[in-house]
Formats: C-alpha cells, structure tokens, sequence
C-alpha cells in the first residue's frame, strides 16, 4: 500500500509539472528575452518577447511599464539601421517616443517598491535621447523640404526642451546595461549640445564647464563652446575648421 502511494505521489507531480510548464512564462522571462536579443542587434525578435509580456500580463502591470521601456529602445535603435529610408526610420523614432510616453503614464500608478532604479534610468535616458534625435530628423526634414514652417520650428524646440528635462533624471552612475558605450557623460553632452541648438549658449558652457570638460587648453565661452563640444565628441580631433 505504502508502494502504491508513493506511486502515485510521483504521477501527481509530474502531472503537476507538467501543467505548469504548458502555461505562460511569467513577464519577466519574456523581458530578458527581449533584452537578449537587443543586445544581439536582433530587433524584431526583442519587439516579439516584449509584445509576448503585455500581452500575457494585466493591463499597466509592471511588466507592461518594462515592456514598453524595452520597445522603446528597440524601435529607436532600429531605426538607426533604416539609413535607406528616411520615413522609416522617422516612423520608428515616433514609435519609440510613444513607447516610452505609454510606460511614463503607467509610472505613477504602480507601487514604488516595484520598480527598480536602473528600470527608471533606462526610461528617462531613453526619452532623453529619442526626444533629441526626433527633434534632429524633424529639423533636417524641414531644411530639406526649404519649409518656413514656424510650427515644425516650435514643434523642434519643444522636443530639444523635453530631451534637456528627461536628462536632469539621470544620475551620475549612469551606465546603459545593454549597451555600455552610453553613460552619463553621453547624457550630459547631449544636454549641451541641446541647448546649444535652441540657442541658450551660456546654459551651454555652464553645464560644459560645470561637468568638466576642458577645451585642449583653450578657454570655454559662448564663442568656442561649439568648437569645445565637437572636440569632446571626436575624442579630441574635430573634423570642422571653426577658424
């Protein structure tokens, strides 16, 4: 008798086993799936996972906030591989920014305790940077359309503004974990070279000069600080003549 129960103990479990391995993973699994494949530059397969997790969770659950961070990054990084069409690769852009507005809205209404630092980093570096290159595309489009549209015009200081906003949520320690080469200091330039475009110079070489950042011994002021800033960025070798 004692036989038979122990039998049928290892039936039930694996029955049991069996029942839970036919259900859905939970959204977690899916989410560093789709990170995995981010990182393998496979953006379509990322897109797949982190769809996977909103739609197999509640509706503005935690996974849906992550999921969306996730498909934020995943269309603005894919559109850098659409270099062959320009309405494409803005689509993305405008996707991205959807995506990651869509997680800020879900943000207020889940408890703090849910949410990591390095999730909140990774959605405001993430605005920081679509509302920047948004605002870049829409620019070049107006230039090469020779448009005088004051509305386009208002509409690209907008999002330079917003991009300047998102990157003072950054914090010091900043580092993107699925792609290293964006830290902070990526962030910082970023925000000088914002307000270097909507023509607030001297925010511009104070947030220069309050970071650090030297000028190859040269002074930095409201005259060099363009110069400055592409030095920065070329590691030192601007390819421009500023003389």
């Amino acid at each position: 008798m004692k036989r038979f129960t122990f039998i049928m103990i290892i039936v039930s479990w694996g029955c049991n086993t069996l029942v839970e391995q036919s259900t859905p993973l939970e959204g977690d699994f899916y989410i560093q799936d789709g990170w995995l494949a981010f990182t393998s530059k496979k953006y379509e397969e990322a897109d797949k996972h982190f769809d996977t997790a909103i739609e197999t969770n509640d509706e503005r659950s935690i996974y849906h906030l992550l999921s969306s961070i996730g498909k934020g990054w995943t269309y603005m990084y894919n559109a850098k591989t659409k270099s062959d069409s320009v309405l494409v690769a803005e689509n993305m852009v405008v996707l991205s920014g959807n995506y990651f507005d869509a997680a800020l809205s879900i943000l207020p209404e889940l408890d703090d305790n849910l949410i990591k630092t390095n999730d909140l980093m990774n959605l405001y570096s993430g605005l920081t940077l679509q509302r920047a290159y948004s605002a870049k595309q829409k620019a070049a489009n107006g230039i090469h359309w020779e448009t005088t549209n004051s509305g386009l015009s208002d509409k690209v200081e907008t999002l330079y503004r917003q991009s300047i906003t998102y990157s003072f949520y950054l914090e010091p320690t900043f580092v993107f974990q699925y792609d290293t080469s964006l830290d902070y200091e990526d962030i910082i330039l970023i925000r000088i070279e914002n307000y270097i475009l909507i023509g607030e110079i001297k925010s511009a070489v104070f947030y220069y000069k309050d970071y650090g950042f030297e000028c190859n011994d040269n002074e930095v002021n409201e005259d060099t600080i363009i110069e400055c800033l592409c030095e920065v960025i070329n590691d030192g070798n601007c390819p421009f003549d500023y003389d």
